[in-house]
C-alpha cells in the first residue's frame, strides 16, 4: 500500500527527548516499510526515517528559535497544502496531528484515518463535530468513552506500541530508587510523587522536561520538595538514559490527576521488568493488572500502604504483558487491518 503519515511538526520523529505522539508514528512507520509498504512521511526535515520524508519546515518548530510559537499553526496549514497536491500519490493517510489536519482530511479524494493521541478538549470540540464522520482510531477504551464514543465515527481502538526489543529487561531486584518520568506538571502528578517517596523513606529520581505554561506549577508546588539527597531532578533525558533509569527502578510512580489516553511511560517501564505504582485514572486498568504486574490505588495513601505489594511481582510478567499487547508489531498489525477495510 502507498501509506502517507501526516506527523505533528513541532518536535521530530522520533522525538530526541520527550514526545509520545513522534515515537509512535516512528515505530509504526519503520515497522510498515518492514513489510514492503511504500510509506511518505510528513514531517519536520531533522526526522529520521527509511520513508520518503516531506518537510515543510527544516527543523522541528521548538527546536527553531527564529519561528514564534504563534506561527506554528501556518506550517501545520502548509503540511496540508502539500499533502492535498500530493494526494494521488497515496492509497490512505494516517494522521496524527490531531484537530489542525481534520477540514483539510475531509476535501480529500483518498480515504483518511486519524488516530487521536490527545484528549478532545473543549476548545476543540466543534471541529470534531463538524468532522464527524471521518473515521478515527482511539488508543484505549478509556480515551473513547471518555471523548464522544456517540459523536466520532471509531472504527478501531489500537494501543501504542513499542519496541520492546529496545529495552533494557532487568530482572534484579537489587534497585535503591523510585522514578518518575514525565513531563512536570500538575496532570502528570510530579508533586504528588514526591510525597509518595519521602512516605516511604525512598530516593526519588525525575526526570522531564519543564514547559514554560507548567513553570508556575515547577516554582510552587515541586522545586520547593526538591531538596536533600533523596529528592532528584535531572532534567529532560534522552532514551538510552530513560531506559537505565527505567531498568534500575523500584517501581515506576504514575500518579496523574488526569484520565490520561494512554500511558506510554507505564509500557517502557514494564518491558524494563519495572512494576508501576498508579493512581486509578484514564487508561491504567487497562495496560496493568493490578497485584500483578503493579498497584492500582485511589489515593496516594493507599499507594504508601500497599507499597510491600511490589515485593510479591514477578518482573518477568511485566516483560511478558508487553509482548502480548503493546509491541510495535501488534499496533502494525491492527493498523493495516483499518488501512485495508477503510481502503475498501
Amino acid at each position: 500500500m502507498r501509506i502517507a503519515q501526516l506527523a505533528p511538526l513541532a518536535e521530530p520523529v522520533p522525538p530526541a527527548g520527550y514526545g509520545g505522539t513522534e515515537l509512535i508514528v516512528s515505530l509504526l512507520t519503520e515497522e510498515l516499510i518492514k513489510r514492503g509498504h511504500d510509506v511518505t512521511l510528513f514531517a519536520s526535515g531533522d526526522s529520521k526515517t527509511n520513508a520518503n520524508l516531506i518537510s515543510v519546515a527544516k527543523t522541528s518548530l521548538r527546536a527553531d528559535n527564529t519561528i514564534p510559537m504563534r506561527r506554528w499553526s501556518a506550517y501545520d496549514m502548509r503540511n496540508l497544502l502539500e499533502l492535498e497536491a500530493r494526494q494521488n500519490e497515496f492509497d490512505i493517510v494516517h494522521n496524527h496531528t490531531g484537530y489542525q489536519a481534520l477540514l483539510g482530511l475531509r476535501h480529500l479524494h483518498i480515504p483518511s484515518v486519524s488516530t487521536n493521541h490527545n484528549q478532545v478538549k473543549d476548545y476543540c470540540k466543534s471541529i470534531y463535530m463538524a468532522c464527524s464522520n471521518l473515521p478515527y482510531v482511539s488508543i484505549s477504551q478509556s480515551y473513547q468513552k471518555l471523548n464522544y464514543p456517540n459523536d466520532l465515527n471509531y472504527v478501531a481502538t489500537i494501543y501504542n506500541g513499542i519496541d520492546v526489543a529496545n529495552h533494557i529487561f532487568n530482572s534484579n531486584d537489587k534497585r535503591d530508587y523510585l522514578l518518575f518520568l514525565g513531563r512536570i506538571c500538575h496532570d502528570k502528578g510530579t508533586a504528588i510523587a514526591i510525597d509518595i517517596a519521602n512516605s516511604l523513606g525512598l530516593p526519588l529520581k525525575i526526570a522531564g522536561k519543564i514547559d514554560s505554561a507548567d513553570d508556575k506549577y515547577w516554582q510552587e508546588e515541586v522545586k520547593p520538595k526538591v531538596k536533600g539527597p533523596n529528592i532528584e531532578y535531572l532534567g529532560e533525558v534522552n532514551f538510552d538514559e530513560k531506559n537505565k533509569l527505567y531498568s534500575n527502578a523500584i517501581a515506576l510512580v504514575y500518579p496523574i490527576t488526569f484520565s490520561e489516553p494512554f500511558g506510554l511511560v507505564m509500557v517502557e517501564a514494564l518491558a524494563c521488568g519495572t512494576p508501576v505504582l498508579a493512581l486509578d485514572k484514564g487508561s491504567v486498568k487497562e495496560i496493568l493488572v493490578d497485584g500483578e504486574i503493579g498497584i492500582i490505588a485511589n489515593s496516594k495513601e493507599e499507594i504508601v500502604k500497599r507499597f510491600k505489594d511490589i515485593e510479591k511481582i514477578d518482573r518477568n510478567k511485566c516483560r511478558q504483558r508487553v509482548e502480548k499487547l503493546f509491541s510495535k508489531e501488534r499496533m502494525a498489525n491492527e493498523y493495516e487491518a483499518v488501512y485495508k477495510r477503510l481502503c475498501k
